[in-house]
């Protein structure tokens, strides 16, 4: 039809064209990029190990980003026992053998109650027994020993001196020798018991020994005779027998000692007339 009845029409693309159209759609297609499929790959040795690590430390970091997110919950957090920093093979333990010590304060000092003055109420104080309140008995020493002879001479006194049996110098003569007569009476310095009566083995002969208490004896060698027996409680100045030249002796004569706690001391110290 005439263009000039109808207006200008649209011209309808040739078969030429529209086949241009499809080849030039089908080349866009064929340089559009493909993604390449994963593949796997195998990592030998050290490298596989580091590859598991890595992606095991990946794995909380991208879960704690899900958490954050909001994605995932956060769960409870779980009570995890720590672990001690050094084991038992790293660190030596040494123990030692310990003394339990206790401690407890001093005990405190009883303090007497105040005694009872005038008519105060309450608790009468205790008042002490007769047999605690009395001073025990003290047997006084004998300090006033008597002569034992009647005449007092002396011819050997107490202390060092030349044995008149063997002749030796540096003997201690342990007493006082007194002159006296054989059967010449002999008297004790005290009162006491008489604790010895008899033969002396060491040289004195006729012996007796008087015990007046305290530590303190008194001596009478080489009598001639014995008045009294073992046991018996003599007098101060009772006769007890008679001198003698008995024993080691070189003549008649009354060898006369104090002994004082076991130990012989000089006689002219404890003798009173």
């Amino acid at each position: 039809m005439p263009s000039s009845l109808h207006g200008r029409r649209r011209a309808l693309p040739s078969d030429r064209s529209r086949r241009r159209a499809g080849a030039a759609r089908t080349a866009r297609r064929a340089v559009r990029p493909v993604a390449p499929s994963p593949r796997p790959v195998w990592l030998p040795g050290a490298s596989a190990f580091a590859a598991v690590v890595m992606l095991a430390a990946g794995i909380p970091a991208a879960h704690a980003g899900l958490i954050a997110a909001g994605t995932v919950p956060a769960a409870e957090p779980a009570a995890v026992e720590a672990a001690p920093a050094i084991t038992a093979q790293e660190q030596a333990v040494i123990t030692y053998q310990r003394t339990d010590v206790g401690t407890r304060p001093a005990e405190r000092p009883e303090t007497p109650a105040p005694a009872a003055t005038g008519s105060t109420a309450g608790t009468p104080s205790a008042v002490p027994s007769a047999a605690a309140t009395a001073p025990p008995t003290v047997v006084p020493v004998d300090t006033t020993l008597g002569a034992p002879l009647a005449s007092m001479s002396i011819s050997s006194p107490f202390g060092f001196r030349t044995s008149p049996i063997t002749g030796a110098s540096g003997e201690l003569h342990t007493g006082l020798d007194l002159v006296a007569s054989c059967q010449t009476a002999v008297f004790t310095a005290g009162s006491g018991t008489v604790v010895e009566a008899g033969w002396s083995q060491n040289g004195g002969g006729n012996r007796i020994v008087v015990d007046h208490g305290n530590g303190m004896k008194s001596t009478y060698n080489h009598l001639s005779s014995i008045e009294v027996s073992v046991g018996s409680v003599v007098a101060k100045g009772q006769r007890l027998g008679g001198a003698g030249t008995t024993g080691n002796s070189t003549g008649c004569h009354l060898h006369f000692e104090i002994v004082r706690d076991g130990v012989t001391v000089d006689p002219q110290g404890w003798l009173r007339p």
